[in-house]
């Protein structure tokens, strides 16, 4: 009854850090994954690098950066780490 309450901050905040990271990290998956695998920092860097489709892959950086970003802005709210930013 207590510790799970306590401990969602912590829980919430390693599932953040290891969320960040992961999202724009393409090279593992492209080493790991299969070539039909689509996650979203491989399509940014085919999309940069071998279509040369820069508005595109702008977009899409975008809204990942805005994802991320609201996902650590709920994130400060909800803990009450406002003093922090």
């Amino acid at each position: 009854k207590v510790t799970l309450p306590l401990s969602m901050p912590g829980v919430v905040a390693g599932t953040l850090l290891t969320f960040i990271p992961a999202a724009g990290d393409y090279v593992n998956a492209a080493i790991l994954g299969s070539p039909n695998t689509k996650m979203i920092g491989n399509v940014i860097e085919s999309r940069y690098f071998k279509i040369v489709d820069y508005p595109t892959a702008a977009a899409l950086s975008f809204t990942l950066m805005a994802v991320i970003l609201i996902l650590v802005t709920v994130y400060v709210r909800k803990a009450g780490t406002e003093e922090l930013v």
